[in-house]
């Protein structure tokens, strides 16, 4: 029997969410979250009880709304989840290598209920969605390959073939790398308008970048 290459073992592993548990918990609530969001619809809610009950719009004045914005995601841009599943899948699930999986959940809501509060509390409008809990992953797994694991960093591959396993998870790690550091540099370029925003929560993503960039360098002062 031929060997599966251990790139696609690898692969696998990640789709399967195999040592992701709270990654995938995470994933699951979102996913069936959006359900309800979605069935609340056809109850008949109107847009102002929706809004009270999945976003930021009452801000500061308490509803569910302002805790369960972070999981919450509008019904008509299935784009917008998409991201933030895939953000989660990837980062969340890396990181989840170097945390434990009570420290993702609390992580993931801790950088998400700041995220939509500073936004909402700084551009006065209401938001909703996990994409600054997201991001925070994507900030603290690059910050943290480079300040705890950036000696055992393979990022040389000219003694690789194109496709060897040695090759492959080279590119994936620089690319992991510096993938927060260009999309921070894409999300700055968003906030003062050299880039379209759209709809996006751009403060918001900001600050779940950040905090997850802040989180990586206090762990590695506090050791």
């Amino acid at each position: 029997m031929i060997p599966r290459p251990a790139f696609l073992n690898e692969l696998r592993r990640r789709f399967t969410f195999q040592k992701r548990p709270a990654t995938l918990s995470l994933v699951l609530v979102i996913l069936v979250w959006y359900g309800i969001e979605i069935g609340t619809l056809y109850l008949g809610w109107t847009v102002a009880e929706w809004q009270w009950m999945f976003t930021t719009e009452s801000f500061p004045v308490l509803s569910p709304g302002l805790v369960f914005a972070i999981i919450s995601h509008d019904p008509g841009n299935a784009t917008h989840i998409l991201a933030n599943v895939a953000f989660l899948w990837l980062f969340a699930g890396e990181s989840e290598q170097h945390m434990s999986s009570l420290e993702v959940v609390g992580f993931f809501v801790a950088t998400a209920l700041a995220s939509v509060t500073v936004s909402s509390a700084v551009t006065g409008d209401s938001t909703l969605g996990a994409s600054g809990g997201a991001l925070a992953f994507v900030g603290f797994y690059g910050a943290h390959l480079f300040l705890t694991h950036r000696e055992v960093l393979e990022l040389e591959t000219s003694g690789y073939g194109p496709v060897q396993y040695e090759a492959l998870r080279a590119y994936w790690q620089g690319a992991l790398l510096l993938f927060p550091l260009g999309f921070g540099i894409y999300l700055l370029g968003q906030s003062v308008g050299l880039f379209p925003a759209g709809n996006a929560a751009v403060i918001g993503h900001i600050v779940g970048l950040l905090l997850g960039m802040g989180y990586a360098v206090g762990r590695e002062w506090i050791k």
